[in-house]
């Protein structure tokens, strides 16, 4: 019955990494201010006011306006999706939701030359649910993940037109991850690899619904730089380091009824008319499980153009290095069991350009595009995380409703190309076990309130 616990393992290792989101590059997310996001995510040479470089670039917290500068943003996040088996036809959609991504960020400025700001955001995570009944629910019916870091930050202009900011990331993170288990897979104690399957139990039989809820924390850190060449044009970068997340948990199990009772003198070695939910249970108690999770770097280089006072012009590339999630591995601690599943996912690339426009002395329009590839490779495309190339719009304004206070709001649609992935776990999947066709698309709203003072 050990084998129970190693397929467990093996998909906890592969759900808390690919737990899937509404955004691509991975479980990335970058909508961490309305006013950014309505740029295109661009704007690394010329990030807004109010605070949030402090994730774009940590050294703009010298940019950020007034002495004192305080903002609250919330994004909300509306994913839809699809998944339709080429043998059967059956589509299964995505259930519908709406998930909040909240970020803070406060700066204060140390007269003409340094500023110091805190802020809290989650450049990596989110959720995706499909039916209990969907067909990959043996991978992952739900995965939930949040990577909350919070970044106290000191910037400096060491000369005129040139400023560095760097910042210290506490992360603390926290994944759950649902599936069922499908008794006509686990092996007949002594059979020599054949499955109960051989005994009659039918495919798809669900035995129990598997819980998975780990919670780890890391530390990592955050560098930025800005030059302005000219009164026109500026350059920025930043680098946001890798962290290495630390997860420790609980595995449980929660019994499914089957409806199959065993018959005197099973292969499982119950009492007759045990059901089979039961016995198969009785090899896998709850208990503590651990994984280590490595979130990824980031490298952006960007510039903004001033082709007039109001109307501003920027671009960025984005460099994402996927690669650190070639393998994971689990640990169940009861059982002793380790599981290592292989990912083999590629950095990324992304392109980012946005437009700022300032209307009227209250009111600044803004749109931008962007787009980038997926991490996963074909072989790697799952329920958990069925991302591919993705282009995507944006739109928004800031409007200035008092002297001192400012609404920004944004809007995103992200369209992604069908991709071909599969509802199977395989142990040395390829892409010809791809057996379907996932489809996705979604909707972003954001908005924020900034106090200047």
């Amino acid at each position: 019955m050990r084998r129970i616990a190693v397929l467990c393992a093996a998909t906890l290792s592969a759900a808390i990494i690919l737990v899937p989101s509404a955004r691509a590059q991975g479980f990335s997310v970058y909508e961490h201010d309305p006013c950014m996001m309505a740029r295109g995510g661009a704007g690394v040479a010329a990030p807004c006011a109010g605070g949030s470089a402090v994730f774009f670039n940590p050294a703009g917290i010298l940019a950020a306006g007034k002495p004192w500068n305080l903002e609250a943003n919330l994004t909300l996040i509306a994913p839809r999706g699809s998944f339709t088996d080429s043998a059967s036809r059956t589509r299964t959609d995505l259930v519908k939701a709406t998930y909040p991504v909240p970020a803070g960020y406060f700066t204060r400025q140390l007269g003409a030359r340094a500023a110091v700001g805190i802020g809290a955001f989650a450049p990596y995570g989110l959720t995706t649910e499909w039916p209990s009944t969907f067909p990959g629910r043996f991978m992952a019916y739900k995965t939930q993940l949040s990577a909350l870091y919070i970044q106290p930050t000191f910037a400096y202009k060491v000369a005129d037109g040139f400023q560095i900011g760097v910042g210290a990331d506490y992360v603390t993170a926290a994944a759950k991850v649902h599936r069922h288990l499908d008794a006509s897979t686990i092996p007949i104690p002594g059979g020599g690899g054949a499955t109960l399957a051989l005994i009659g139990v039918p495919p798809n039989t669900d035995f129990a619904d598997a819980l998975f809820d780990v919670t780890g924390t890391g530390w990592g850190g955050h560098i930025g730089v800005m030059w302005q060449a000219s009164e026109q044009l500026s350059f920025g970068v930043r680098y946001m380091s890798q962290v290495k997340v630390k997860f420790t948990g609980n595995a449980s199990f929660t019994a499914i009824q089957t409806g199959i009772a065993l018959p005197a003198g099973n292969p499982l070695g119950a009492p007759g008319g045990t059901p089979l939910e039961a016995a198969l249970l009785s090899a896998l108690p709850n208990q503590p499980a651990a994984a280590d999770i490595t979130m990824p770097a980031q490298l952006v280089v960007g510039l903004a153009y001033a082709i007039t006072p109001r109307f501003k012009v920027m671009a960025d590339y984005q460099y994402t290095d996927w690669t650190v999630f070639k393998s994971l591995s689990l640990v169940l601690k009861t059982s002793g069991d380790t599981a290592t599943e292989y990912e083999n996912y590629k950095a990324t690339n992304a392109f980012r350009a946005g437009v700022d426009w300032q209307a009227t002395d209250a009111i600044t329009l803004r749109a931008g595009v962007l787009t980038h590839k997926g991490a996963a490779p074909d072989e790697s495309v799952t329920p958990i995380l069925p991302e591919g190339q993705r282009f995507e719009g944006t739109l928004g304004a800031g409007i200035k409703l008092a002297p001192m206070l400012r609404l920004d709001v944004a809007y995103q649609y992200i369209y992604q190309g069908d991709r071909r992935g599969r509802t199977l776990e395989i142990a040395a999947p390829i892409p010809a076990n791809n057996n379907g066709l996932f489809a996705f698309t979604a909707n972003l709203f954001g908005a924020s309130l900034a106090l200047a003072f």
